[in-house]
């Protein structure tokens, strides 16, 4: 049975933080699993339905409070800010970033971020049709014991991406927003920090059999002091020292 409920406080404060932790470093282990997951995804036809998310947080909600995703046309790229869950009816959300309660009976999501129907683009919601992927998931994530580590992101394209192109994620802790912006992978520095976030797969042909292929979609980006851009408000890092 597939169970969903919206995430609260104590989901994001269980999180690793962005700047504060080694969240962003990726073990030989997280990258097995990954590689895992990959397979499964392609196998499972759902490689253009969900992509792999590595759980992490820049700040913490309130209490009643859910993260809301936007896509603006100019500049191009997505925001997410803290909204008041009660001032939207209960179908003018839909979760867009979910992670696994390891408590739930059965396969049970806890939805960590939301959009609006209109930027869904052509992705349906979650439903009970994906109960068998999901579950699927779930059971490789236990197997790894990387419950706490991946969650997922249902896949859609509300700014027109390109394969060329990804989203570079920063934060702005002073006013509580996430900002994707669309990047040329090209005109990434070569000694740029990118965390990277968001991983889909998809199957290409290798020299003899078709091999699955890992592209991330989505990192962080460092600016002075972390990747939080309030910081820069401030003129201080993320413990508050002054920046250089």
């Amino acid at each position: 049975m597939l169970t969903m409920r919206d995430h609260d406080v104590a989901d994001y404060v269980a999180l690793r933080d962005m700047d504060a932790t080694d969240v962003g470093q990726l073990s030989a282990a997280d990258a097995a699993c990954l590689e895992e997951l990959g397979q499964f995804l392609v196998d499972s036809d759902a490689g253009e339905r969900f992509a792999m998310w590595l759980l992490h947080r820049h700040f913490e909600p309130a209490a009643g409070e859910v993260f809301v995703e936007r896509a603006l046309a100019e500049p191009r790229r997505t925001e997410t800010t803290l909204n008041v869950r009660s001032e939207f009816p209960g179908d003018s959300l839909c979760a867009s970033a979910f992670r696994f309660d390891d408590d739930a009976a059965g396969v049970g999501i806890v939805n960590m971020e939301f959009t609006s129907p209109e930027h869904l683009g052509d992705a349906s919601p979650v439903n009970a049709d994906d109960e068998r992927v999901l579950a699927g998931i779930v059971e490789r994530l236990r197997a790894h014991g990387k419950i706490e580590r991946f969650g997922v992101k249902l896949i859609r394209n509300p700014l027109g991406l390109s394969e060329q192109e990804l989203l570079l994620e920063t934060c702005d802790s002073t006013e509580r927003a996430l900002y994707c912006d669309v990047s040329d992978r090209s005109a990434i520095p070569a000694d740029a920090t990118v965390i990277e976030t968001t991983w889909k797969y998809r199957l290409v042909e290798g020299q003899t059999t078709p091999v699955v292929m890992q592209d991330c979609t989505a990192g962080c980006v460092s600016v002075p002091g972390g990747h939080d851009i309030g910081h820069a408000h401030s003129g201080t890092d993320n413990d508050d020292n002054p920046l250089p």
